[in-house]
């Protein structure tokens, strides 16, 4: 044989050996892949579960935009937050009552839903310094209530 043929058939051998370990690389991934499905069938479904006592949300800067979290035994809590991480509005469970709370840019309550836990339902307004304006709410009984309040916070009308 003359060296033309032998290059020749080298170079022949060294392009099989590449296509080999290609073809055993391509096998072997496909066994790992059909393993891998394999063994993500055996999952149960809807069991990814995520547990925690607090969720926190931030947006692109960093700034806390909604928090959910247990505080203590009694209280649950959803916190929905401005662009200071100012609380704008609450959905949770306190003390056996479920509430909605509204607050204005500063913090301050501006409104506030409640249903306490005998059943009965509240809604109080607030005014810009924080005190209870107006409150509309069902007695025990079912009678409806209303309380409205001066600047001052005294009583300034009220039924029954």
């Amino acid at each position: 044989m003359s060296r033309a043929e032998d290059a020749a058939i080298e170079a022949r051998v060294a392009r099989l050996e590449r296509e080999a370990r290609r073809w055993r690389r391509v096998a072997g991934g496909a066994v790992l892949g059909l393993i891998a499905v394999a063994l993500m069938g055996q999952a149960k479904p809807g069991a990814r579960v995520v547990e925690a006592e607090r969720f926190v949300l931030r947006d692109g800067n960093g700034v806390i935009r909604a928090e959910l979290g247990v505080d203590g035994d009694q209280s649950v809590a959803l916190r929905f937050k401005d662009d200071t991480s100012m609380p704008r509005l609450t959905v949770g469970i306190e003390n056996g009552s479920s509430l909605i709370v509204l607050n204005d840019k500063n913090g301050k309550l501006a409104a506030g839903l409640v249903s306490l836990p005998h059943g009965s339902p509240a809604l109080s307004l607030y005014d810009l310094n924080g005190k209870t304006r107006a409150e509309l709410l069902l007695l025990r009984e079912g009678v409806p209530a209303l309380t409205l309040s001066d600047r001052d916070g005294f009583l300034a009308w009220k039924t029954p």
